[in-house]
């Protein structure tokens, strides 16, 4: 019994920004769980293409409310779709500009009916073509009005496939995952891959607090003619990520989620990325 409550409260683990859960477990058929979700994230630390801290002088934000949604086809094949529906960026010095981020469709099949190890394969679909101009808020020195580019979606179309593992401890309330996967990318960019963990653990029956630990690297380079190496491409950003997910239960069909996640060296330098941490909150369903 109690590893039944244990295997449909670890299905609210799904938070859908930077540090996505990952888990060998899928839904029973016909099972649904929902999710919306807001982000936030603020930052002026950029590290470059060669992992030097370099301050611009500006920073960077952006602002994103996700829907996340699982629906199980069988008890062994679940549907994945994730929709940040509106994305918001913009630097200090840019006004803001808004749009749709890249969809993810995707499908987990549990490889074995007892064991939870699951291949999960994402298809990672474009919205736009990768380009969105934010104006400046003040003239250059001569007295030009500048633009940037501040794409809410990277314009090529990527598969990520990952393998997950995970395992239930004997007391029924602390959980642990396991996971590796490879991100094929289209438009001559670099292909990347990523592994982590994560380890869950149930407090007075309510409230689940997980912590995480993953890592990005370059898998091959990608074309010289890549004419865009914006940090919001991906393009040779690596880093490490850690964080952590809250998961409160109203009752079994409402919970309340948040996350917090941060990037460090430990394993794997920080390059083309911004440096800070992200914040998340969002209201689950399922049934």
């Amino acid at each position: 019994m109690k590893r039944n409550i244990f295997l449909i409260a670890f299905m609210l683990f799904l938070i859908t920004f930077k540090i996505n859960a990952q888990s060998g477990w899928t839904r029973e058929a016909k099972g649904f769980y929902g999710q919306l979700t807001a982000s936030t994230f603020s930052s002026h630390n950029y590290y470059t293409t060669t992992g030097s801290l370099s301050d611009e002088g500006s920073t960077f934000n952006t602002h994103n409310i996700s829907l996340y949604g699982e629906y199980g086809i069988t008890d062994r094949l679940t549907t994945i779709l994730d929709v940040p529906a509106v994305v918001l960026n913009s630097f200090s010095t840019t006004e803001t500009v808004a749009g749709i981020g890249s969809v993810k469709l995707g499908f987990k099949y549990r490889i074995f009916k007892e064991t939870p190890i699951a291949i999960q394969v994402d298809l990672d679909i474009p919205t736009n073509d990768g380009v969105n101009f934010a104006t400046a808020k003040q003239p250059d020195d001569f007295g030009q009005i500048n633009t940037i580019n501040l794409p809410t979606s990277d314009g090529e179309f990527n598969i990520w496939t990952n393998l997950i593992a995970s395992h239930s401890f004997p007391n029924g309330k602390t959980y642990g995952s396991i996971y590796s996967g490879v991100n094929f990318r289209t438009e001559s960019f670099s292909n990347q891959i990523q592994a982590g963990a994560e380890l869950g653990h149930l407090f007075l029956d309510k409230f689940y607090l997980i912590g995480k630990l993953k890592i990005q690297e370059k898998l091959s380079s990608g074309s010289d003619n890549n004419q865009n190496s914006s940090f919001l491409y991906g393009e040779g950003t690596t880093f490490t990520s850690f964080g952590f997910n809250g998961v409160y239960k109203f009752n079994e069909k409402y919970s309340l989620v948040a996350a917090y996640s941060d990037y460090t060296d430990i394993l794997v330098n920080r390059k083309n990325i911004y440096d800070g941490a992200t914040f998340s909150l969002g209201l689950a369903v399922e049934f």
